[in-house]
Formats: structure tokens, sequence, C-alpha cells
């Protein structure tokens, strides 16, 4: 116990200056990244943004299909406008959809057990 204090070292830094030392600070963890946590935390990430897209576009899908007035001129400009919006929001809906299905379906790992993962090599 005697060497213990001995080994202690109570130097302190200083912090550096200037505008270099805050944007090193900001340096993500590559190497956490570059795992097996890092990249199922990231599809889950992407997960969430996708469903959340998903149902915000579900929303004004339905407020702009709901917009349109049926008692106009169909070839007004107001009628034009909110039938397009109406589209493209559903078509930009169902893409949200299809991407976060899969990336439910990454995430779960579908496509692949334990037998393919042992003949691929891959011992994750």
């Amino acid at each position: 116990m005697a060497e213990f204090p001995s080994k202690v070292s109570t130097r302190t830094s200083s912090p550096a200056q200037g505008a270099g030392a805050a944007a090193s600070a900001l340096r993500p963890d590559l190497g956490f990244v570059r795992s097996a946590v890092g990249a199922l935390m990231l599809l889950q990430l992407l997960m969430a943004f996708n469903v959340g897209a998903t149902v915000l576009y579900i929303t004004a899908f339905i407020a702009c299909a709901a917009s349109v007035d049926q008692t106009s001129l169909k070839g007004t400009g107001a009628y034009n406008q909110r039938a397009a919006a109406s589209f493209f929001s559903c078509l930009v809906m169902i893409a949200y959809g299809v991407s976060a299905f899969f990336s439910f379906q990454a995430w779960r790992g579908v496509g692949s057990n334990a037998a393919t993962s042992q003949m691929a090599g891959g011992y994750a």
C-alpha cells in the first residue's frame, strides 16, 4: 500500500486554447461505429427515423387528401395543388414505409441463421 501514492500523478492539464480543441473534442468514435453493437445502434436509429417519417407522412397524406375540395372544378389551381400534394405525400409515405420494413428486417437479421453465418465464417 505504501507504493500507491508514489504511482499517482497529481499533475493537471490546462484546457487547450483555440477552436482546434473544440473540434477535436467532437470527433466521433469510429471504432465504436464499426463494431457490431455500434452497427446495431445505427440500424435502430435508422429504423426509428423511418417509422417516424412514415407516421408523419401518413398524417400529411390524410390532411392533404381531406383538404381537396370535391366540389371545385378539376382544372383549377387549388384542386391541382392539393391533389398533387396528396399524391406525392402518398408516394413518399410508401417509400419510408418500405425503408422502415427493410431496416427492421436487417435489424432482426432475417435471412441468416447460425448455420449460414458459421458456414460463411462470421462469428459475430
